[in-house]
């Protein structure tokens, strides 16, 4: 049986009693009824729930959408919003405010439970891969490796702590800059530059690329060190090209 939290948003009274009703008989538990933006807002914060059902069109200086973008900045609580008709420029500031569902009333308790379960499902997806990301975000800029991530075009998209004393450039320095820019690599004993391998992978769109002899990386400051590296392209979902992630280290002999 469901136990999440709901907060409920509607001044049509029987309306709000209504779904109150089903919520309860969905095993839901509703923390609140309100009628206006600025209750709705106090009760977030009061009862922190893990959705709200927001009507769009209420009484007060603040309607739904204007309750609804406050809440999501404060607390990051989601929104399904309930609605009947609305004009496109309403539907419009809506969608900015990236609600998980719509619930045209009037509506069933199927069509209720259907989009509370739904969204509810996308809200805890979401969560898992932001905190993910910053798992992984975390495990990257504590590498003792360097490394470096790019964008289909071999723009920089990442250089952790390792990657700036390596490369003699910050980040925010690097960023939208072409790799071959940002490490600077030429053959140790020929001295001709090299292509970054980088680019490699995402010319020959091979999953991975390891160099056999090291070389050298010149750094922005122009030191020079022989490294050793590999190299991944990072694909998305359906398969395709979405960058490529470069880790180096010096060159142990």
């Amino acid at each position: 049986m469901a136990q999440e939290k709901i907060l409920i948003v509607d001044d049509e009274v029987v309306v709000a009693e209504d779904i109150r009703r089903q919520l309860r008989s969905l095993g839901y538990v509703v923390v609140g009824v309100v009628a206006s933006g600025s209750e709705a807002v106090q009760l977030a914060a009061q009862h922190r729930p893990d959705l709200i059902l927001m009507d769009i069109k209420l009484k007060g200086q603040i309607d739904g959408i204007d309750a609804a973008r406050t809440i999501q900045s404060q607390y990051g609580i989601p929104v399904i919003y309930l609605t009947a008709f609305s004009d496109e420029e309403t539907l419009e500031r809506a969608r900015h405010t990236l609600p998980l569902a719509y619930l045209i009333k009037p509506f069933v308790s199927s069509d209720l439970r259907a989009a509370l379960e739904l969204a509810l499902f996308r809200h805890r997806v979401a969560r898992i891969a932001e905190q993910r990301g910053r798992w992984l975000d975390t495990v990257v800029q504590s590498m003792g490796d360097a490394v470096v991530t790019v964008d289909p075009q071999g723009k920089v998209t990442l250089l952790n702590p390792a990657a700036e004393g390596l490369t003699g450039w910050s980040q925010p320095d690097a960023l939208g800059r072409s790799i071959q820019e940002v490490m600077v690599l030429v053959d140790a004993e020929r001295r001709t530059p090299l292509l970054n391998p980088a680019l490699v992978v995402l010319q020959k769109r091979n999953e991975t690329v390891q160099r056999t002899r090291p070389f050298l990386l010149i750094s922005r400051q122009g030191a020079e060190r022989v490294i050793s590296d590999s190299v991944a392209l990072i694909q998305d979902e359906q398969g395709e090209s979405s960058g490529a992630v470069v880790v180096f280290r010096p060159a142990t002999f």
